[in-house]
């Protein structure tokens, strides 16, 4: 197996079967806000005097809250691009959401990594490989 099939089997395993759908298939029980999204990437932007700002990619600003937390949220939520998404009106479950997506994807990147070993055990370049896969998904781990 070359580091393309690798590539290719892991990307359509994630794809089709493995990966779950943020946030919905993480939510408590709780009450929800909607939020009305651009409908673009968002990434990142300024913090000041916590309030996080996320902007599209050519740094126009499209939101701002009032917690790190919740910047991560959206930003995970916006992964497909939607119009609006469901966000827990409390901050714990905000962090309880986080938690259980991120432990979701640190699970895919454990079996990846088992995969990729046991078939390039002399290899070191499995960080650029998991770093293609998750890219050509559009995921990201902050």
């Amino acid at each position: 197996m070359s580091e393309r099939e690798f590539f290719e089997k892991w990307h359509a395993e994630i794809k089709m079967k493995l990966l779950k759908t943020f946030p919905i298939d993480f939510l408590p029980e709780c009450d929800v806000s909607l939020i009305d999204l651009p409908g673009k990437q968002l990434v990142f932007g300024s913090e000041l005097f916590g309030s996080y700002e996320l902007t599209d990619v050519e740094g126009n600003p499209a939101l701002q809250v009032d917690s790190y937390e919740k910047a991560k949220y959206i930003l995970y939520a916006n992964r497909t691009r939607p119009k609006e998404i469901k966000m827990p009106e409390l901050p714990e479950n905000v962090v309880t959401t986080i938690k259980a997506y991120e432990k979701h994807l640190d699970e895919l990147v454990r079996a990846i990594v088992k995969d990729y070993k046991s078939h390039f055990p002399q290899s070191a370049r499995f960080h650029e490989v998991s770093n293609q896969i998750f890219t050509a998904l559009n995921l990201n781990r902050f």
